[in-house]
């Protein structure tokens, strides 16, 4: 009788301990889901401000159909927030090119939006 109560009791923390993992690997699934949706958001609005700056004209401080001489600091105060850290990969006179390198997610994972005239394409770089 004694062992099997030893049994349960072990069987019992296993079905405990594997509960606890599973748990941790949801939760942590979780937090990168989410922070990939923040990013993709994050970089929505970076290329919504990139693609005002192409459109203005020069004369008020923008691209004048040319997304030439752009940097972060012309469509936004803010290159990193709890999210990722942004920057602007490649600029040239019909599309630019803006990452986000996550924090929270493991691994070296970063997301790339592309803006162009016509359209934003955003591809998971890792």
């Amino acid at each position: 009788m004694g062992q099997m109560q030893l049994l349960l009791i072990v069987l019992g923390v296993m079905l405990v301990g594997i509960a606890i993992l599973v748990g941790i690997s949801m939760f942590h699934a979780n937090e990168i889901e989410s922070t990939r949706n923040a990013m993709i958001n994050d970089l929505g609005y970076y290329s919504q401000r990139a693609r005002t700056y192409y459109t203005k004209s020069s004369t008020l401080g923008g691209g004048n159909r040319s997304f030439l001489g752009i940097s972060l600091s012309n469509i936004s105060s803010m290159t990193e927030n709890i999210n990722a850290r942004y920057y602007l990969e490649s600029a040239t006179a019909d599309e630019c090119a803006i990452v986000g390198v996550g924090k929270v997610i493991s691994g070296d994972d970063s997301i790339r939006i592309r803006i162009t005239e016509e359209r934003n394409v955003i591809e998971m770089i890792n």
